[in-house]
């Protein structure tokens, strides 16, 4: 059998169909009554014809169905993100959020919980806050730009979370009059964890 080609070991002809291969060489295979030596030959016929076809797909001389599987090419699976939906939402609204995986809102949490953390601590908040906020825009520009690849969107997710974030503290504090300073925070601290928040909620859910 090792000097026949591969068509001849398989038992079709060289205009044979991907079906018609595919059969012979179930067929082969099943009369071979367990021999794994003549079984592994029979493999090998069918991947050289599969790689002989590959060949000539590329150089546009033959069309290969796209569910075939080559040896060497194996599909890879792309990552799946879940939308939201909300109920009588706009289209737009539901195709600009997601519902994160487990491991991705552990992530994200966990870096905001440690940054979030820091502002709480006056030593370090009332010199450090900026580049808090800094590190706190970066990883949402790192983590919505991750998922689809889509920078603009990034910044712009960003930039609003951390004006909404500014704007909102400032007219609780300011305009509603939210007591934020008898739990011993300042107005920029408060600010500050609110952007935070606001960026947790940009970098988690946004798509």
């Amino acid at each position: 059998m090792s000097q026949q080609n591969p068509y001849e070991q398989l038992g079709v002809s060289e205009d044979a169909t991907f079906e018609e291969i595919q059969a012979a060489k179930q067929r082969v295979i099943a009369q071979l009554g367990g021999d794994r030596q003549l079984q592994d030959n029979i493999e090998a016929a069918y991947d050289a014809i599969l790689m002989e076809r590959l060949k000539l797909r590329q150089q546009g001389k033959i069309k290969v169905p796209e569910g075939i599987r080559f040896p060497e090419k194996l599909p890879v699976a792309a990552p799946k993100f879940t939308s939201l939906s909300v109920p009588n939402s706009p289209s737009w609204l539901g195709d600009s959020f997601e519902r994160p995986s487990q491991s991705q809102l552990l992530t994200t949490s966990g870096v905001y919980t440690v940054l979030g953390g820091a502002t709480l601590v006056p030593s370090i908040a009332y010199s450090m806050l900026p580049t808090i906020l800094a590190f706190g825009a970066g990883f949402s520009l790192y983590y919505i730009n991750q998922k689809q690849r889509r920078f603009k969107r990034a910044v712009l997710g960003t930039l609003l979370a951390l004006v909404l974030g500014t704007v909102v503290a400032n007219l609780l504090v300011n305009y509603a009059h939210l007591p934020v300073s008898q739990i011993g925070l300042r107005g920029e601290i408060f600010a500050g964890l609110l952007t935070l928040i606001l960026l947790w909620v940009a970098s988690s859910f946004t798509k």
